[in-house]
């Protein structure tokens, strides 16, 4: 869980007096030998860092070192706080600087120091619906081979893993029962649905990124795209499935108007789901609250069954795809293997 923010928010300081106190404690610990290796590392990588982000970097050593400096000396990024808020995609460096990251941050920080050290890292999305989906770097442990992750987040059940799970799908498991709605609040409201296959970041887009200042949108909206397959928790049918905006594309489940602003093709739904979408929005209102239930919770289900997502989640991807585009993005970049790929 990340540091807690104290009751009057974050304290301000200069990029500068947060790297000398996130450093500080590093200054006696870190030998010479270890920094100087790490360096050499960065060196051979063409990555420069500033003094004191050489010694954090160098020692946070280990996977478990890393999610102990999330947990205790990382704020949370709230940058979601407030439409008001602009929202960031900060680099490692950057990260250090601000001393806070939201889960994608410090997900590249974590993946960024364990590639350093030479953990080979891997980046998972856990899939969630009608909620936000989280970003986990797993990593084999060399001695035992199991695995571990890192993560960050303000629940203490979403953060990082030690390296005792013996599959990459048992450390996503692990992560279910303590995944619940932020629309409801309730423990027993789960929203889970699946987990990718390992995204190997380095190749995709290289190290640069690593030891850069800038935003790392280019990641954030592209780094799941037609070639990242994932795996249903329940009613897993042994088949990946494409993750649901990026399937609703390919299908052309969503389309776009003359101007360009997308919407749900329900003509273009598979069969019988355009029954149950005008169903479900019939029943749904405010008398469930926040999250579908009774009738329109079984209606949910029976258009998830037929789409592998529900109702309002298809409407959300309509609505998120806005986002998307006005940052400059094409939906080439999430298909890119053309109208033929199939799992």
């Amino acid at each position: 869980m990340s540091r807690p923010i104290p009751n009057d928010g974050i304290p301000r300081t200069t990029r500068e007096e947060k790297l000398r106190e996130l450093a500080g404690p590093f200054r006696d610990a870190v030998s010479r030998e270890a920094l100087g290796r790490f360096e050499i590392r960065a060196a051979a990588l063409g990555l420069r860092f500033a003094s004191d982000e050489s010694v954090i970097l160098a020692g946070l050593a280990t996977p478990l070192k890393v999610q102990a400096f999330l947990n205790d000396r990382l704020y949370y990024n709230q940058d979601h706080e407030s439409v008001d808020q602009e929202e960031t995609a900060m680099p490692p460096r950057l990260v250090l600087g601000a001393g806070k990251t939201h889960c994608f941050e410090g997900a590249m920080f974590a993946y960024a120091v364990n590639f350093l050290h030479g953990h080979d890292p891997r980046l998972v999305m856990l899939e969630a619906s009608q909620d936000a989906d989280h970003n986990l770097v797993v990593w084999r442990h060399p001695a035992t081979g199991l695995y571990g992750s890192n993560a960050h987040s303000r629940y203490p059940g979403l953060v990082g893993r030690p390296a005792s799970y013996p599959t990459i799908r048992a450390v996503a498991d692990s992560y279910v029962p303590f995944y619940y709605s932020d629309r409801t609040s309730d423990p027993n409201d789960l929203t889970l649905v699946g987990y990718s296959d390992p995204i190997d970041l380095v190749a995709r887009f290289g190290t640069d990124w690593m030891g850069g200042t800038s935003p790392l949108w280019d990641i954030y909206y592209t780094y799941i795209d037609d070639s990242a397959a994932f795996h249903y928790f329940f009613n897993d049918p042994g088949q990946p499935h494409l993750y649901p905006m990026v399937r609703a594309l390919r299908e052309n489940w969503v389309r776009f108007d003359p101007a360009g602003k997308p919407y749900v093709s329900l003509d273009d739904l598979p069969p019988g789901a355009k029954t149950e979408w005008d169903s479900f929005w019939s029943v749904y209102g405010p008398k469930d609250g926040p999250r579908p239930r009774g009738r329109a919770k079984e209606i949910e289900q029976a258009f998830f069954k037929l789409t592998g997502t529900t109702p309002i989640d298809l409407d959300d991807i309509a609505f998120d795809l806005q986002f998307y585009l006005a940052a400059g993005y094409t939906i080439g970049q999430l298909i890119r293997r053309g109208q033929t790929y199939t799992f």
